[in-house]
């Protein structure tokens, strides 16, 4: 282990993460984000509960100097997203030789959503940044060539590092709970018991300081529990029986599968190959650890929820490493250990070429065509008349609204509206028309911001942008309605 390397991977992911820093908030999320850092009250939304306090107030930090809230959160995910690659480095070094921490980092370094969320305004880089910095921290407890009593130290040190972590991603309360089980086996009850208290001392404070910062206790709980029965009833097997297995395993195999690309066949090995099992199980702690750390977010995933990309990041570390020791697998398992550079070449520049060069969903492309169609679509309408259009979004309601507020004509009315709702049928007509912005002229413009968003029936033009994101427009009398089928399709009816 090296802490030269470590230093020198992480400037190299900080170079490869901030070229492609993005201009604009990137998700609603982002919008929650930064209007927590105005006024921080998870009741209504800003962030989402459970608020994320310590984030928000890093976040309030950062933007003293960078006066820019997207800036601020895409510093955080560039530094954040490098810091995980030294970590993973460090970690691997510690559980298994110089070899496997090098390409792990480089599969980390190369990992397609992993690379492009190192430069957007969103907090997932963070969640894989600390469950790494965790995992470390509990395997150093674990160390059979200490004694007991120095094991205990490093097990008050992790809990610490866990007790902290929860304050700026909660999920890890849950994710890391294993791994803490498994080092506190390694101490004395004594030490055990303090290092719980430490960690339940920490959140407890955590709970206690988004609560004062919610306007009381009592209104950060109701947000918390308000929030967790949305989840429930949307997404979990709590409220939706069976089905919910099925729909968050597609969900998290989607997310994993654009994760990790290249590195699945060699993840695979090391779990499918007896010969790679045998090796991995010598050491009973660490293929715990690994085990425990890689695959303990699993059961909220597909019993729970999975919301999207950035949530697979608390078991890429994880995978990465067990790609790396898959192959080195491969090379032995064919007989021929010169191929052992080739392999991971190909893995490292595929994954690669996938982010830089591909149109794929969370390449680079795509998230420029993102971040820079939200201004030239702003430039587009700057030249409607807002009493005569109306902007319809569903996913992107939340951001759309905000950009929204720059057009130089005042705010046009926003039909947003989530997809998994029921359809519905709304007239055109001025009656209901925004008190805000009162409505002129017998025909509307109506403009499907969102790509997703399907025009259907007669009457569309669609308006290709510079860097390819479009706006579906129809122009249609008062006396139409707006249909909303299927969650994503929408028709004028006249």
């Amino acid at each position: 282990m090296s802490w030269r390397i470590a230093f020198a991977l992480f400037g190299l992911a900080l170079l490869t993460r901030l070229p492609f820093a993005t201009t604009n908030f990137y998700a609603p999320d982002s919008v929650l984000y930064a209007r927590a850092m105005e006024a921080f009250d998870p009741f209504d939304q800003r962030p989402q509960p459970p608020g994320y306090l310590w984030y928000v107030l890093m976040l309030r930090a950062i933007d003293l100097v960078a006066h820019d809230p997207n800036r601020a959160m895409t510093v955080v995910s560039a530094v954040a997203g490098a810091a995980t690659v030294a970590l993973v480095y460090l970690l691997a070094a510690r559980l298994y030789d110089e070899r496997t921490a090098r390409v792990s980092s480089l599969f980390v370094l190369t990992a397609v959503t992993f690379w492009a969320y190192g430069g957007v305004a969103y907090p997932y880089t963070l969640l894989a940044a600390l469950t790494t910095l965790c995992a470390l921290l509990f395997w150093r407890s674990l160390d059979p060539g200490l004694a007991r009593a120095r094991r205990g130290v490093r097990l008050l040190v992790a809990s610490v590092a866990w007790g902290l972590a929860v304050g700026f991603r909660a999920d890890l309360a849950i994710f890391l709970a294993p791994l803490w089980l498994l080092a506190a086996t390694r101490a004395t009850i004594a030490t055990a018991g303090l290092s719980a208290a430490v960690v339940a001392a920490l959140v407890g404070i955590w709970v206690d300081a988004s609560g004062l910062a919610d306007g009381g206790l009592a209104r950060f709980v109701e947000a918390v529990s308000i929030q967790s029965k949305f989840v429930d009833d949307r997404y979990s097997v709590f409220g939706n029986g069976p089905i919910a297995i099925y729909r968050n395993a597609y969900e998290l195999a989607r997310f994993l599968g654009r994760g990790l690309y290249f590195l699945v066949p060699l993840a695979t090995m090391t779990l499918m190959s007896a010969e790679a099992r045998r090796v991995e199980l010598r050491d009973h702690w660490r293929a715990a650890l690994v085990i425990l750390w890689s695959f303990a977010p699993l059961p909220f995933y597909l019993f729970v929820h999975v919301g999207e990309y950035g949530y697979i990041f608390s078991m890429l570390p994880g995978l990465a490493i067990l790609s790396a020791r898959g192959a080195i697998a491969l090379a032995k398992g064919l007989r021929m250990p010169r191929t052992f550079k080739w392999i991971v070449a190909a893995v490292v520049l595929a994954n690669a070429a996938i982010f830089l060069l591909s149109d794929t969903p969370i390449s680079a492309r795509d998230i420029a065509r993102q971040d820079r169609g939200i201004d030239e679509k702003l430039a587009y309408l700057a030249t409607f008349s807002p009493q005569t259009t109306q902007i319809v979004s569903a996913y992107d309601a939340v951001l759309v609204g905000y950009y929204l507020e720059r057009l130089p004509h005042g705010l046009p009315p926003l039909l947003g509206y989530d997809p998994a709702n029921p359809g519905f049928t709304l007239p055109l007509s001025c009656a209901n028309a925004p008190p805000h912005m009162p409505c002129a002229d017998p025909d509307v413009d109506v403009v499907l911001w969102d790509d997703l968003l399907r025009a259907e029936g007669p009457g569309w033009q669609e308006v290709r942008m510079p860097h390819g994101g479009r706006l579906r427009i129809a122009r249609a009398p008062r006396s139409a309605a707006l249909r909303v089928s299927d969650g994503l399709g929408v028709e004028i009816v006249r």
